[in-house]
Parts: structure tokens; C-alpha cells; sequence
């Protein structure tokens, strides 16, 4: 179990930083910010792949697959953690958490898609 908190952990320090910006950039362009700011619009290109109407983009093979790989570090973060909260936690409510994360948002994805 030593091990996997060590890779949970290093991970995610690594990882931590990225997943920020992904998270803030992604809330920016759901809240439509990107195009009153010409910085937000360059940075945003790097979440959504697009290019700019100067034709540059921010994306770069590189930085494709260190995405990818810091999406599949994500998911094999989140997993860790899971093993770890019904290691180290309350298995009842590590259980009641995961259910309400998954019931929440179809609740919601179902009461406003109608």
C-alpha cells in the first residue's frame, strides 16, 4: 500500500499543475470568457486543439501526448485514491460519495435535457 500512496502521490503533484489549467481553461470557455481576452483565447487554444484565425496553434505533438498521458495519469490517480479511501476511510460513506457522484450529475443531465 506504501507503494501506491508513493505513485498516488508523486503523480499528482506532477500531474497537478496541468489538471488546473484544464480545469480553469474548460470553466472559462463554458462561461464564453475566452473571447473578451485575447490571453484567455491563446491559452484556450492548447484545451480545445483549435487554431487561431492567424492560423498559429499552441498544440504541438509533444504536448498532444503529454496530455494523453496526463489524462491516463489522471485516471489511474483517481483509481488509487479510491483504493485508498476504502482502505483508509469508511467503506458506507467512500461508497455513498462514489454513488453521489455518478447520481448527481445524470439527475441533473436529466432534469434540464428535457
Amino acid at each position: 500500500m506504501n507503494k501506491l500512496r508513493l505513485v498516488h502521490l508523486y503523480l499528482g503533484c506532477f500531474f497537478a499543475p496541468m489538471l488546473v489549467f484544464f480545469a480553469i481553461s474548460g470553466s472559462w470557455q463554458e462561461l464564453h470568457l475566452q473571447w473578451h481576452n485575447d490571453l484567455l483565447n491563446l491559452l484556450s487554444t492548447i484545451h480545445t486543439g483549435n487554431g487561431l484565425k492567424s492560423g498559429s496553434n499552441l498544440s504541438s505533438p509533444f504536448l498532444i501526448w503529454l496530455i494523453v498521458v496526463m489524462a491516463a495519469s489522471l485516471v489511474l490517480n483517481i483509481i488509487l485514491g479510491i483504493i485508498m479511501a476504502f482502505r483508509f476511510g469508511r467503506g458506507a460513506l467512500v461508497l455513498g460519495c462514489l454513488a453521489s457522484g455518478i447520481v448527481l450529475p445524470l439527475l441533473l443531465i436529466f432534469i434540464f435535457a428535457h
